[in-house]
């Protein structure tokens, strides 16, 4: 009976383990929500740049910047609607799949 005690004495605690992976899991999500709240900041900054630099490269023509604006106001769009978008478009895809339930029955042969 010692050799089974001294065994389990020197096995790893299996709840410490879960303890660092709950840490990990923690850290990943935040890391994650902050993570896409700078890339929502770049992507408004870099959609505010691209405005201007139409705007300078057309030298100020009224059309290309409202166009440009235009642009840059959808990219914006999609950048903080993707999970919706992602949604509505893969319901229209070909080759997506319903959401359906299949039901099999087995008949048994002769009967």
């Amino acid at each position: 009976m010692t050799i089974i005690t001294s065994l389990a004495a020197a096995a790893p605690d299996v709840a410490a383990g879960t303890t660092i992976q709950a840490g990990i899991l923690d850290w990943t999500s935040d890391t994650a929500t902050s993570l896409r709240t700078v890339l929502r900041v770049v992507a408004i900054t870099v959609a505010v740049l691209f405005v201007v630099f139409k705007a300078v490269q057309s030298k100020f023509a009224i059309g290309t910047i409202v166009v440009s604006a235009l642009a840059a106001g959808v990219f914006i769009w999609i950048v903080y609607n993707v999970t919706s978008l992602r949604d509505t478009v893969g319901e229209d895809m070909p080759g997506s799949l319903p959401d359906s339930t299949v039901s099999v029955t087995a008949t048994q042969p002769g009967g």
